[in-house]
C-alpha cells in the first residue's frame, strides 16, 4: 500500500468532513487516500448478524464516494478498503509510522465524560504513526498551534505542524506552559527569585524548539508563546484563531496502551479544532 492517507469512512457527516480534509491534504502532499469502512462486529446492537450483504453495501457506497472523489478532484487517487470486523483494530491495523489517519468526530458538548472513548482517542493511543481528528473546520483561521513540553515526540509535532503550516499558507504558533513546582502548588511559599530561575528555564525549552524549527523553515513566520497554567488548558486558550492543533503523545504498554497521555487526552475530549496526534513511533 502506496497511499499514507488513510480516512475512516462510513458515510456520517463526520467522515464526509473527515474526508474533505484528508483530500484537500492529500492533493497538496501529491499523496493518495485509502478510503477504510468496516462494518463493525464489536458495537452493533445486540443480536445483530453481519451479513455478506451488508458488508457488499457498503462496498457499492464507499466506490460511489470514490469515483465521486475522483471527479471533483482530478489527479487524487483514491481507493477503497472494506472488510467487516472491529472498527478500532482494522484502523489500527492501517497505521504504519509513515501514515496519517484521518476520522471524523461531532463537536463536543457536555457532558464530555463519553467522548474519552471515542474511536479518535483510542485510535491515537495505539497507532504507530499520526491520527487526525477532525470536528467541525474552522474557516478564517490561519494560526496551526503545536504543542512543546521539551521532548522528542513534542518535537515531532513541531516539524508536523511546520509543515502543515507551509501547506496552508498559515504561521505556526508554538506553545509551551510551565506552572509552580508541587511544593509551590500546595501553598507553600516559593522564592521569587527561584520562580524567575523556572520560568527562564522553561522559556530556553520553548526557544530551543523555535530555533530548530525557523532554521528548517526559514520563511515559516514562526512565533512562541510560554503560558503560565496546565497545559491543556493553556493549549485551548491559544486555539481562538487556530486552524489546526498538533501534539506528541506517549504510548504505553498493557491494558495501559488504550489510554493516551493527559495533554492530548484533554484536547480530544475538548476538540474545537482539527486535531493531530503524533505518536513517538511516527516519521516526522
Amino acid at each position: 500500500m502506496d497511499d499514507r492517507t488513510i480516512v475512516g469512512w462510513d458515510g456520517s457527516q463526520e467522515s464526509e468532513r473527515a474526508l474533505d480534509w484528508a483530500m484537500a491534504r492529500a492533493e497538496a502532499e501529491h499523496d493518495g487516500i485509502l478510503l477504510v469502512d468496516v462494518e463493525d462486529t464489536e458495537t452493533g446492537a445486540p443480536g445483530l448478524v453481519v451479513t455478506e450483504q451488508m458488508v457488499a453495501e457498503r462496498h457499492l457506497a464507499a466506490d460511489a464516494r470514490a469515483e465521486r472523489a475522483a471527479a471533483a478532484h482530478p489527479g487524487l487517487r483514491i481507493s477503497t478498503h472494506i472488510m467487516a470486523g472491529d472498527r478500532l483494530e482494522e484502523l489500527r491495523r492501517f497505521s504504519r509510522p509513515d501514515t496519517l489517519v484521518v476520522v471524523g468526530t461531532s463537536r463536543r458538548t457536555w457532558p464530555h465524560a463519553r467522548y474519552r472513548w471515542s474511536i479518535g482517542a483510542k485510535l491515537a493511543a495505539v497507532a504507530s504513526g499520526a491520527v487526525a481528528i477532525i470536528p467541525e473546520i474552522p474557516e478564517g483561521r490561519s494560526t496551526v498551534v503545536a504543542g512543546i513540553d521539551g521532548s522528542e515526540v513534542s518535537m515531532k509535532a513541531a516539524r508536523f505542524a511546520a509543515r502543515e503550516a507551509r501547506r496552508l499558507g498559515a504561521s505556526l504558533r508554538l506553545v509551551h506552559a510551565w506552572a509552580e513546582p508541587a511544593i509551590a502548588a500546595r501553598g507553600m511559599a516559593a522564592d521569587a527569585v527561584f520562580l524567575d530561575q523556572i520560568r527562564d528555564e522553561h522559556r530556553r525549552i520553548l526557544q530551543s524548539a523555535a530555533r530548530a524549527v525557523r532554521s528548517a523553515n526559514p520563511d515559516l513566520t514562526t512565533t512562541m508563546s510560554l503560558v503560565h497554567g496546565e497545559p491543556a488548558r493553556a493549549l485551548a486558550e491559544e486555539l481562538d484563531d487556530a486552524c489546526l492543533l498538533v501534539v506528541g503523545t506517549a504510548q504505553y504498554t498493557g491494558i495501559d496502551r488504550l489510554l493516551l497521555g493527559s495533554v492530548s487526552h484533554a484536547m480530544v475530549i475538548d476538540i474545537s479544532v482539527p486535531t493531530v496526534i503524533v505518536s513517538t513511533d511516527a516519521l516526522v
